[in-house]
């Protein structure tokens, strides 16, 4: 049977933005109960981004949910979502980590080693943490949501000569504004090393490419956009671990040396002989290098695609695109099935 309902883009800002939001709550949903099988290694992943792809869909709609989601509800997913995230990041960083032992020396591998036990502990921490929350807070959260997303009331004015509201013509804005937004902070990195400004154009890229992607079955050029968004947040994402990882390590060295100070006071007092051993500092200050290197090499490709005017193409694209979804935007709006 041919489905007869109204395609997203002509639905109410209303009915479309909660059709959306449903269903990722639903990905979330489907992806709770496989956290509790150790052998799934993609079930954090899945249940993390569903997380985030609500929250940009909530933010990025926000003007059409305010009588919905009241601002309680919506710390409780901004506490659930950040839950789930040191022990995700902290497998990030082993993953890269486990794959450098051939770029170092056989003296600087203790540090290495050193440092991924140091790291699968904070990771262990993180895990059993999360463990101890999200059982417990999804089941409501996910109860409280459903209810509230569910359904709506509006107020349809038969004396109005505005053409109705469409949810093609509030994501038309929306893509204009988030466009505006990422030129901005892409032409405002200024070096390999401007954390603040790539990491504010990689959260801008994602809640552009979560926009888009509703719609892509409907528009194939919001397909091409969004592909475009996963490249350009993907160079940025690792740009942002290379980051992240630098400061980390910094860290690393301090709790390295605090524990072979701590090593050598213990063994002084209670007078036993200090075995020779090599120190982790050395391997750290290696990875370190290593990857500095990364983070230039990635800077280089951000720099060669997307900086000093190479994304003028790309970003005439989206504004045919946001025209185009305005064209969309223009059927007459339909009663919900």
């Amino acid at each position: 049977m041919m489905d007869s309902s109204p395609p997203l883009l002509d639905r109410s800002p209303e009915e479309g933005v909660r059709r959306i939001a449903l269903g990722h709550l639903d990905q979330a949903a489907a992806a709770f109960p496989r956290l509790a099988d150790p052998a799934d290694s993609e079930a954090l992943h899945d249940f993390r981004v569903a997380l985030r792809r609500l929250r940009s869909c909530l933010r990025s709609y926000g003007s059409w949910l305010e009588e919905s989601l009241p601002k309680k509800l919506r710390r409780r997913l901004k506490e659930l979502a950040a839950a789930t995230g040191p022990g995700r990041d902290t497998e990030v960083q082993i993953e890269w980590l486990r794959g450098r032992s051939p770029q170092l020396g056989s003296h600087q591998r203790p540090g290495l080693a050193w440092l991924l036990s140091y790291l699968e502990e904070r990771m262990r921490k993180a895990n059993e943490e999360m463990a101890g929350h999200i059982p417990d807070e999804f089941p409501r959260l996910e109860a409280a949501l459903r209810k509230r997303l569910s359904s709506y009331q509006t107020e349809v004015r038969l004396d109005s000569t505005e053409p109705p509201a469409t949810l093609g013509k509030a994501t038309a804005g929306i893509l204009r504004d988030l466009a505006a937004e990422l030129a901005r902070h892409l032409s405002g990195v200024d070096g390999p090393g401007d954390e603040e400004e790539c990491h504010e154009a990689r959260i801008c890229a994602k809640r552009l490419r979560y926009l888009l992607e509703p719609f892509t079955g409907e528009l194939p050029e919001a397909a091409s956009v969004a592909k475009h968004m996963k490249g350009l947040q993907e160079i940025l994402g690792e740009l942002h671990d290379a980051h992240v990882l630098e400061l980390g390590l910094a860290a690393s060295v301090e709790a390295a040396a605090a524990e072979r100070a701590r090593h050598l006071m213990d063994a002084t007092l209670s007078s036993t002989l200090i075995a020779r051993r090599r120190t982790p500092e050395p391997g750290i200050l290696a990875v370190a290098k290593v990857n500095r290197t990364r983070r230039d090499r990635l800077f280089d490709d951000l720099e060669s695609d997307w900086l000093n005017s190479r994304s003028k193409g790309f970003f005439q694209e989206v504004a045919a695109l946001a025209d185009r979804i305005d064209l969309t935007g223009d059927a007459p709006a339909t009663v919900p099935d």
